[in-house]
């Protein structure tokens, strides 16, 4: 196994991972109040959440939060993400509303380990563009996502998502795909590449190929354009 990696890492060298689409799941939801955004702590986070979130068996033991402006009004966001096993975590965001509330706008099951909005990544057609990267997978196989997002009407929109990594080990064969993107004005590019190779069967060739595909915004998603 070590030979494989060995030659794995030989054959990408720096290569920088950079994520899956899923709609974000939107709902009414009970509100709290709260008057002043700089006394926000976990106890307060963790009272929303038991109280907002749909799913009631979360554990509170690695809770962490952001308050940051998300988009364009005065008011702060909050989010909150929950981590757990390897591939086992939630998202979080909760936005004040007119009446000085703050609601639970979308949770989704991501696993993220750092949280950071401080700065948006882009700014396309008057939106703020952030970056989430999230883990998943199961047994044997380990996946890193990235989504792009932004704020819009009080409503998180995912403009795009892609693999940024993705290994898996089945029936004797190792597996990797490495991704990456960039932006230029209202294009993004993503790269691809992967690699297949036998894990005891040293004298099968193994499998390489490079991709590419670009996408253009359209002040919502990120459309692909025919290459």
């Amino acid at each position: 196994m070590l030979r494989i990696i060995g030659s794995f890492a030989i054959i990408f060298g720096i290569v920088i991972g950079l994520t899956a689409f899923s709609s974000p799941k939107t709902f009414s939801s009970e509100m709290l109040k709260i008057q002043d955004p700089t006394t926000i702590g976990k106890d307060q986070i963790k009272q929303w959440i038991q109280q907002q979130s749909k799913k009631k068996d979360h554990y509170f033991e690695h809770l962490t939060f952001q308050t940051t402006n998300l988009d364009d009004d005065d008011a702060l966001e909050v989010v909150a993400t929950l981590t757990g096993g390897v591939h086992i975590g939630s998202f979080f965001l909760f936005d004040k509303q007119e009446n000085g509330q703050y609601q639970l706008l979308t949770e989704q099951p991501w696993k993220i380990e750092k949280l950071d909005l401080e700065q948006p990544i882009t700014y396309l057609h008057g939106k703020k563009l952030y970056q989430t990267v999230h883990r998943t997978g199961g047994t044997g196989v380990s996946v890193e996502i990235a989504v792009l997002w932004f704020m819009d009407k009080g409503q998180l929109v995912e403009a795009w998502s892609g693999t940024l990594k993705e290994t898996s080990t089945f029936q004797d064969e190792y597996y990797a795909q490495l991704g990456s993107y960039h932006i230029f004005e209202e294009n993004l590019h993503y790269f691809t590449t992967t690699y297949k190779r036998s894990v005891d069967d040293t004298k099968t060739p193994s499998f390489f190929k490079q991709a590419s595909s670009t996408f253009t915004f359209n002040g919502t998603i990120f459309e692909s354009l025919i290459n």
